[in-house]
């Protein structure tokens, strides 16, 4: 790039004495007015020279320019080709790569951000965000939408009996499960804990109990060496979403109710509205859960 921009400038810059001398050469008669004019005419064709030669050694450069802008403001990833074989092309090359290893580290930094390392699931943050589209979705289709809330019982004294790594033994096994029993296009996550969630697009609520028990049953049925045979159980929380009044933090606190009750009705079971029909009451201020 350096030898072609030496070379277009030293062409520019000579064009008025080429000219002169051409013109000397020529044996036409000299003439002040000649000499002016044929200097003002090859100024202007030298720099118009000089300014095409330029522009067409930077218009990469702009173009890598309007490609990075686009990146920073509207996320987009340009798609920088490399033109030349020169400085130019050299920076195209290394900005590419500098954009790919950001867009690694930034991927690698939104699942760690949105995902739970233990199991593989997807936790609240991502649930938020995903459930958001599929709410919308449900509300435009006219289609119900239903959630499950499940923890799992007595979980601290598993902890406290077998030690911590049996109990991410147990909440291994309980991701298996629910992957196994719930369909593919339901949505999945690790609330915290020992909390899990599931959002079942297209599901009404006697299809979701239908499904809550299923689970309730493929959990019960675990068998865990570390555990010594000690059962592992799960409480469960169903609610159907109302779509017009409920927003997805209205949704899954309904759930979590339906399964505070659960527990407190003597665990490993599945509640919902229709197993109780008194209006639900949240625990009162100060007051502590039943023991998980």
């Amino acid at each position: 790039m350096l030898a072609q921009a030496f070379a277009g400038c030293f062409v520019a810059t000579h064009v008025p004495i080429i000219s002169i001398a051409a013109y000397v050469a020529s044996g036409a008669a000299i003439s002040a007015q000649a000499i002016l004019a044929i200097i003002l005419l090859a100024t202007i064709a030298g720099t118009a020279f000089a300014f095409v030669v330029m522009r067409h050694l930077l218009l990469p450069v702009s173009e890598l320019a309007r490609g990075l802008k686009s990146y920073r403001v509207e996320g987009r990833i340009p798609r920088l080709i490399k033109q030349r074989n020169d400085d130019v092309g050299r920076l195209t090359d290394e900005v590419r790569a500098l954009i790919n290893t950001l867009e690694e580290k930034l991927n690698r930094l939104k699942r760690q951000a949105f995902s739970d390392t233990l199991t593989g699931l997807g936790n609240r943050r991502w649930l938020a965000e995903v459930v958001g589209s599929e709410i919308a979705r449900s509300r435009r289709e006219q289609k119900p939408l239903s959630v499950i809330a499940l923890d799992i019982d007595h979980f601290k004294s598993i902890n406290d009996m077998f030690g911590h790594d049996a109990g991410d033994e147990v909440l291994v096994a309980i991701t298996e499960t629910m992957k196994r029993v719930l369909r593919p296009y339901d949505l999945v996550a690790r609330l915290g804990g020992e909390e899990f969630c599931a959002f079942l697009p297209g599901t009404g609520l006697k299809e979701a109990m239908q499904i809550a028990e299923r689970l309730r049953e493929a959990i019960a049925a675990l068998r865990i060496e570390t555990l010594r045979g000690r059962r592992i159980t799960a409480s469960f929380g169903v609610h159907e979403a109302h779509l017009v009044r409920e927003q997805f933090k209205d949704m899954l606190r309904i759930a979590d109710e339906y399964l505070y009750q659960a527990k407190g009705d003597g665990r490993n079971r599945v509640q919902t509205i229709e197993a109780r029909p008194a209006v639900i009451q949240t625990a009162p201020a100060g007051a502590s859960p039943p023991e998980a």
